[in-house]
């Protein structure tokens, strides 16, 4: 299904964020090419701040990051095969001092896992709609890390799966902001 009307990699056209999940598994091969591309992401300094806390499906911390997720989200989210929480170490590994550019190079990992996700025929949907507090306390997360985002992982399923009022939703593609509108040259407009 091609959204732009530019010519742009379909690994970058075909991303979406489903909510319907198939029962296919994810593979620990296929989980691991993820986790190798978001690995290869670029970094300030080359600090790669990223950190993933991986759980699937009926395996061990699945029902505790599940439950960290807020209820809308967790009423499709417990289909998918794999949920990833996603951190920042906030620190640089150097000299302890501040990494003012963590969160970029998280979202710079993410999007390369995302990209080799659909490469693969996988969706994703990245969720800021969870609670970091939850997470960190069943995780013991230390507090020198920011707790970013929860992704739910698996391959895309139908969606005759998904309760009506999200049918809706999951059959529209979201749009985005034409670059006329995100996009200055020379000189900054808002």
């Amino acid at each position: 299904m091609s959204r732009s009307e530019l010519d742009i990699h379909p690994v970058i056209n075909e991303r979406y964020s489903p909510r319907a999940f198939s029962d296919r598994t994810v593979t620990d091969h296929e989980l691991e090419l993820l986790l190798e591309a978001a690995r290869w992401a670029p970094s300030s300094m080359n600090e790669q701040p990223w950190r993933f806390l991986v759980t699937r499906r009926g395996g061990e911390g699945h029902s505790e990051l599940l439950a960290a997720l807020n209820p809308s989200n967790q009423r499709w989210a417990d289909k998918a095969p794999v949920l990833i929480l996603v951190m920042a170490k906030r620190s640089l590994s150097r000299n302890a001092q501040e990494n003012h550019h963590a969160r970029h190079d998280v979202g710079m990992a993410t999007a390369h896992l995302s990209a080799q996700a659909t490469a693969l025929g996988m969706g994703l949907h990245i969720l800021g709609g969870f609670h970091a507090d939850v997470a960190r306390k069943a995780f013991s997360i230390p507090e020198g890390m920011d707790i970013v985002s929860v992704i739910v992982l698996g391959f895309p399923g139908t969606l005759e799966q998904l309760e009506p009022d999200l049918r809706d939703r999951e059959a529209r593609r979201s749009p985005r902001k034409p670059l006329e509108e995100i996009v200055s040259y020379g000189r900054f407009k808002d």
